[in-house]
């Protein structure tokens, strides 16, 4: 049957992919989007079937049983290749239900035949359909989708998100209030703890949020965290607090800048010299400012929430307690 086909076939690739050394996992670019791809119809199939709930990662577990003696790399990467799997089953499978019929309204809808490029973008913005799953389920309905349609829509909400991001960059921090301030040079500790406590040079911002109430801040990371990493996190900030220093700002290209190590966000959207933040020995990034003269006068740090904000993007948001 060519469900089932699909299903042993798209997840024995993933389990190799996933089990690689190079450690791509599902993402929304590159490999990682192939590899969400075939996860994905994979699940779409097995609730097609009724599988139960977890019933790919069985699967998985028995490919790593058949060919982990030949490749090694599977059975040591098993418990990351299961969860991987378990945790987009777990992002997918919730949402597709709310798709499908989603899809059925649209499908119902479409004019002349085709689905229309804005609609096939909000079947993949809101329930995470990729464009050729659209196609997949409008092909088994007789009907099209405007393919660059969707494409053209796509670009402009890039062009958007980039532009957006490009002026917060810019400007700065707009609110100037001392309190915000230093929730703003709180948010660089606190970038720079995630790092050291998860032992991940990877993890980058993708998004902030700064009031006088409180700071906002959502990372590049896979999973939750634990209570114990959170105090960990908690404790290396107040750590740096308590060490009272210095917080500096150069000007330098960003050639000097990446050279010294220094964190930087939109890259292509920088000029030809940057601001770089130094804060003593333990954080230095590129930023608009502004920020506190010392990290003695920001008080007391205390993370208050940590949840998710969508897929493989976690968010913190903390406090300063004077």
């Amino acid at each position: 049957m060519k469900a089932f086909r699909i299903i042993a076939d798209h997840i024995r690739c993933a389990t190799f992919i996933l089990g690689d050394q190079r450690g791509v996992t599902p993402s929304n670019v590159d490999q990682g989007y192939i590899l969400r791809r075939l996860i994905r119809r994979s699940i779409r199939y097995a609730m097609q079937l009724n599988i139960p709930r977890y019933g790919i990662v069985e699967i998985a577990s028995a490919v790593i049983d058949q060919y982990g003696d030949v490749y090694p790399e599977l059975e040591e990467n098993r418990e990351k290749v299961l969860s991987e799997l378990k945790r987009e089953e777990n992002r997918f499978a919730d949402t597709l239900k709310k798709g499908i019929k989603e899809f059925n309204k649209t499908a119902a809808n479409a004019r002349d035949g085709k689905i229309d490029g804005i609609s096939a973008f909000h079947l993949y913005d809101t329930y995470g359909f990729p464009i050729e799953l659209t196609m997949e389920l409008a092909q088994e309905k007789g009907i099209t989708v405007d393919v660059d349609g969707f494409h053209e829509a796509f670009a402009e909400h890039q062009k958007k998100s980039q532009a957006g991001a490009t002026q917060r960059f810019k400007s700065g921090l707009a609110d100037h209030q001392e309190a915000t301030t230093a929730l703003h040079s709180a948010t660089h500790l606190l970038h720079k703890a995630l790092r050291v406590v998860l032992n991940d040079d990877t993890i980058s911002q993708k998004g902030s949020n700064i009031t006088a109430e409180r700071l906002r801040f959502d990372f590049s990371f896979p999973r939750k965290l634990t209570p114990e990493e959170l105090k960990a996190v908690e404790d290396l900030v107040n750590e740096q607090i308590q060490r009272h220093m210095p917080i500096t700002c150069e000007e330098m290209t960003v050639a000097e800048a990446k050279a010294q190590g220094a964190i930087g966000l939109f890259e292509s959207k920088y000029g030809e010299r940057v601001k770089v933040y130094t804060m003593g020995d333990f954080s230095k990034e590129i930023c608009g400012g502004p920020h506190a003269e010392n990290t003695g006068d920001l008080g007391h740090f205390v993370i208050k929430k940590e949840e998710a904000s969508s897929s493989g993007v976690r968010r913190i948001k903390a406090v300063l307690e004077k």
